[in-house]
């Protein structure tokens, strides 16, 4: 989904730098920051780029840009005299673009405020603002262009898109500056302290970001608030907040916080993936977790909202052993191993139609069940949990028995 400038509040300031008054007698600065290479499908070690981009944040009178710069095929493309000298490592390759790149003048583009700037070079399909690269040299030590260098400005298509809090009133506000002692339990996910409580931080900028990570924090949220005070599903604790990490104008101080990440509450009992990996299920009152889980899937479908990766890691145990269902967006992503035969099929399964995802939920919830029984050996409750799962896991899922009527056997026995 492509937000223009990433919110309409501040389309109203999407202006080339230089329409800003007297730009030229203010003194421009850029600050590098990281620096990328794209390889293609070559393993060769001194293999030339297909593509590399430095982003940076550039400094003009107090306000601040972030831009990336990307060059598509050789640097022969930048027409300078030595651009084809051969830059054999990765750190020679950064080093040339980088100082190419402190030498273009910013301030004759039209920037992008609140959110990346892409400057594309040597792309002929590339969309955008079509303009000619200045080079400053204040040394007079560098080349020169040997023909004008073209390139197309445009909002960075990969850049992270931070939601607005305002999108979110009902959740109480963390600033992310408050939050220490961060450690990593997944990619993109953390235990934080805030103050002295202590919390589960899924963040916006994860690894890998793709912009359709932004939608699956919104919907998280969206369900976080629709379950609030629903037992065992996740509950949120707040949100994460900070300036806009991409605010350009000091002037600009009514914009409201930009959403960096979902503060959950921590569950300390693991997940029934652990449990499960360390055969230690009998430790804990297992038979109410099945009748919990499949309460709260329940929930779900009434709401007509589907979970679509229930799958051991995706449940955690309360201090009490209660069984809580994680990851709630819906659309996060799926588990092939977790998914019913039926819908293994070139869509996706989050795109399926309500009806199809509902009997994934619930073939995914007999699996569950089964993996649970594997660990019992001497209990009788085992065999009706057992017929349960291949009620819920029949391969034809106009058969498949239904959540409300697999709890009530479970109750029942």
């Amino acid at each position: 989904m492509h937000h223009h400038c990433n919110s309409t509040w501040i389309s109203h300031v999407c202006c080339p730098v230089h329409l800003l008054d007297n730009m030229t007698k203010y003194s421009a600065r850029t600050a590098l920051k990281k620096y990328t290479e794209e390889l293609g499908n070559t393993t060769e070690r001194n293999a030339v780029p297909i593509s590399r981009s430095q982003t940076l944040i550039y400094h003009i009178e107090g306000n601040k840009f972030w831009i990336k710069v990307t060059l598509v095929g050789p640097t022969a493309n930048l027409h300078l005299d030595n651009a084809g000298e051969q830059q054999t490592t990765k750190r020679e390759r950064r080093e040339f673009f980088q100082s190419f790149v402190r030498r273009i003048d910013y301030k004759l583009l039209p920037l992008l405020p609140y959110t990346v700037t892409e400057i594309i070079i040597g792309d002929p399909t590339a969309t955008g603002h079509e303009r000619e690269l200045q080079l400053d040299d204040a040394s007079g030590t560098l080349p020169n262009p040997t023909t004008a260098i073209r390139c197309n400005v445009r909002e960075d298509f990969r850049s992270v898109a931070y939601p607005s809090c305002d999108e979110f009133p009902s959740f109480r506000q963390f600033h992310h500056k408050e939050l220490t002692g961060a450690t990593e339990i997944t990619p993109g996910v953390f235990w934080v302290y805030h103050r002295k409580t202590r919390y589960v931080l899924k963040i916006v900028d994860r690894p890998l970001y793709r912009r359709h990570d932004t939608e699956v924090i919104r919907k998280e949220l969206e369900n976080l608030n629709y379950f609030a005070g629903v037992p065992n599903i996740v509950q949120a604790a707040g949100i994460a907040v900070s300036t806009n990490p991409y605010k350009s104008f000091d002037w600009d101080t009514g914009l409201p916080l930009a959403v960096t990440g979902i503060l959950l509450e921590a569950y300390p009992g693991g997940t029934l993936q652990q449990v499960l990996s360390d055969r230690r299920v009998t430790e804990y009152r297992w038979k109410q977790w099945p009748i919990q889980i499949g309460t709260a899937l329940n929930r779900f479908h009434v709401a007509k909202k589907t979970h679509m990766d229930l799958e051991p890691s995706n449940i955690v145990l309360d201090a009490d052993g209660n069984a809580v269902l994680i990851d709630i967006s819906g659309i996060g992503g799926f588990t092939s191993e977790w998914c019913a035969p039926e819908v293994l099929s070139d869509i996706p399964p989050c795109d399926l139609p309500f009806e199809q995802r509902q009997q994934n939920d619930i073939w995914a919830y007999g699996k569950l069940l089964s993996e649970i029984a594997s660990q019992i050996s001497d209990d009788p409750y085992v065999e009706t949990l057992r017929q349960v799962a291949d009620g819920l896991m029949e391969r034809d899922h106009h058969n498949r028995m239904s959540i409300a009527m697999a709890i009530a056997q479970l109750q029942s026995a």
